[in-house]
């Protein structure tokens, strides 16, 4: 029984985030266009795994102010404040996602 609660959870939780994560994104195509939104998205990607990578767990202050400070640096002033934090919440949501469904996956192997 409790083995299904925590299946029906994981899956309520993973589609939240999927959610969220189509709905930042949407806001972004309709924002910048879909094209540049995309290049963007993997600019903030890579800018978001380097960043967790260097500054580790915690710290999540400085980890987004390093990513936005980044972000500008590559991409000028073509995006706003407001583009750049929607595409890093981006970034997070799906890197975190990823690293969840990892660890579904090795939990669901030692069962």
């Amino acid at each position: 029984m409790k083995d299904l609660i925590m299946t029906i959870l994981t899956a309520g939780l993973q589609l939240l985030i999927l959610a969220t994560l189509g709905y930042v994104i949407n806001y972004l195509y309709s924002k910048i266009g879909t094209e540049k939104t995309k290049r963007y998205f993997e600019i903030a990607k890579m800018i978001v795994r380097g960043v967790e990578q260097e500054f580790g767990a915690g710290n999540g202050a400085d980890k987004k102010a390093e990513a936005v400070n980044l972000i500008k640096k590559i991409v000028g002033n073509k995006l706003t404040d407001e583009e750049i934090d929607k595409l890093i919440e981006a970034a997070v949501f799906e890197m975190n996602y990823v690293l969840n469904l990892k660890g579904l996956s090795t939990t669901s192997k030692k069962t």
